[in-house]
């Protein structure tokens, strides 16, 4: 039995620093003590409530997401004057709690999407729930992350419960080769990121991104380029770039988008990119903003071979799934427009087309994940003929989502666009816009394809052949089968309508974010 004076010379040993943390830290971080909190009580509450048929653990999830959504807003309303906290590991600035805003509001649409997906797909498990949320608190680590350690913690909390997700459906063999492919791929990825960081490291002395800022500030200036540290950044440009899905860094997105159950792929192709392009702005815009010069070609070259190639091969798809992969891979490219320019305006205009991202393109999954059923997802043009006659309003808000992604006029992918393409032509990176304007035309085709198909009205006789709408054969037997109307639950509707209304809103008053993005702060370094 050990005595209170015992326990106070344990506790002041060197070896074992016990010490009460500060509550500024704690605050800094409440958002991630209330996610990672709220994991570990749904995952007891999954101890006690039936497995199926059970509201009780997508509404403590919901419920966890929207404390951390309000604890996030506050935090921005107080903004600290100080926004670093343990000892300049995480910031909790305008910047983070942004990227948070858009990850938090995603995973809430998910989960308000979880419910009638996961019974019609026969997969309502606990641990679904118990590993969005693990995910969410990565991401949420990773935006505010000022270390290199805590960078790659971030990205592997994130990270691991995706690998599980993305086989959830266990007794499918698609799924099943999706969290294969992406559980190899990310491992492989994550040995670049953290080569790299060695590297950084090991030629700065440092992991915390200030005290990196300031010896590469030091280096620049007296020009003295060390060729193992441009090995470090471009290794960590290829890490951060898997995330991402920039090409030529890809090749695991179209094949685990498309195995992944659609909720999944949902989650994965907003949250997760919103989250690595957070650090990847505050990383290479800031912390390596002295190596500029270095950087800012490769990673143009990147953006042009990410649109390019996303929209080129985007139309030779038959998939729906993978469609919207190869576009994902496109709308990366655009972002990384803003990575390239490498200045605030740059950075304001990444973040405006992520928010906007978040809305048109988890509407467009989110409409694949209604028309989804038992056994199967919809991943065919076929299960999208005729949707105009079947269910009017949703194939609209689809048709709005689809002209959004493709940069058309009063959605907010327009603005987003324009947004980006300025902040270029004003950093003297014309050619850069104008394959982004180039790639934004060829984008048109297949995304005006999906709105064809779907308003397209289809023979009801049709047996076994196939019939050509916009270039693709979609067969007359499956036309025909899905005349019933879909049912469509209240939140899953309600969560299709606000992912359209905002694609609307903030593409005819792009103020409502960009003027907050205008006085948004980013802890240098």
């Amino acid at each position: 039995m050990m005595f209170p004076a015992e326990i106070t010379q344990l506790a002041a040993a060197p070896w074992l620093p016990l010490h009460f943390v500060p509550a500024a830290n704690l605050v800094g971080i409440l958002p991630i003590l209330i996610v990672g909190g709220g994991a570990v009580m749904v995952l007891l509450a999954d101890l006690l409530v039936p497995r199926r048929g059970n509201l009780v653990l997508p509404v403590a999830t919901a419920i966890v997401l929207v404390g951390a959504l309000g604890t996030a807003a506050g935090q921005w309303a107080v903004h600290a004057s100080n926004p670093v906290v343990f000892n300049g590991a995480y910031a909790e600035d305008r910047f983070a709690l942004f990227a948070d805003f858009v990850i938090l509001i995603t995973a809430l649409a998910v989960v308000a999407l979880s419910p009638g997906y996961l019974r019609r797909r026969g997969m309502e498990e606990g641990e679904y729930y118990i590993l969005l949320l693990a995910s969410v608190t990565g991401m949420l680590v990773l935006t505010g992350a000022l270390n290199l350690i805590v960078v790659f913690l971030g990205i592997e909390l994130l990270s691991i419960p995706l690998y599980v997700l993305a086989g959830f459906a266990r007794d499918e063999p698609l799924p099943q080769e999706a969290a294969m492919k992406y559980l190899l791929l990310g491992g492989f990825a994550s040995g670049f990121l953290v080569y790299g960081m060695a590297l950084i490291y090991g030629e700065t002395g440092h992991t915390g991104l200030v005290a990196i800022h300031h010896v590469l500030t030091t280096t620049a200036v007296s020009q003295q380029f060390d060729p193992m540290l441009l090995a470090g950044i471009a290794l960590l440009a290829v890490g951060l770039s898997f995330k991402v899905s920039a090409a030529p860094f890809h090749w695991w997105t179209p094949d685990v988008y498309q195995g992944s159950p659609a909720l999944v792929t949902t989650f994965m192709s907003v949250a997760t990119k919103v989250a690595a392009f957070a650090v990847f702005l505050r990383l290479f815009s800031a912390t390596l903003a002295p190596y500029r010069a270095e950087w800012q070609v490769p990673i143009a070259v990147v953006a042009i071979i990410s649109m390019v190639f996303g929209n080129v091969v985007a139309l030779a798809q038959t998939s729906v799934k993978r469609l919207l992969a190869y576009s994902g891979i496109a709308q990366a490219g655009y972002v990384m427009i803003g990575l390239a320019v490498g200045r605030p305006d740059g950075t304001e205009a990444s973040l405006y087309y992520l928010a906007g991202y978040a809305f048109m393109n988890t509407g467009a999954f989110a409409v694949i994940t209604i028309l989804s059923r038992r056994g199967e997802d919809c991943d065919r043009y076929s299960q999208l003929s005729g949707l105009g006659r079947r269910q009017p309003v949703l194939a609209g808000l689809m048709a709005i989502f689809m002209l959004s992604l493709a940069g058309f006029p009063l959605t907010v992918g327009f603005f987003g666009k324009f947004f980006l393409f300025s902040a270029a032509i004003h950093d003297g990176q014309l050619p850069l816009a104008i394959w982004g304007i180039l790639t934004s035309a060829v984008s048109l085709f297949y995304y005006l394809r999906v709105i064809l198909i779907m308003f397209s009205g289809m023979p009801q006789t049709a047996s076994d052949e196939e019939i050509q709408v916009a270039g693709v054969s979609v067969g007359g037997a499956a036309v025909a089968a899905p005349e019933s109307a879909v049912a469509v639950g209240v939140p899953a509707g309600l969560v299709v309508v606000l992912a359209g209304a905002g694609t609307l809103v903030l593409g005819i008053f792009p103020a409502l974010i960009y003027t907050l993005l205008q006085g948004i702060t980013v802890v240098h370094g």
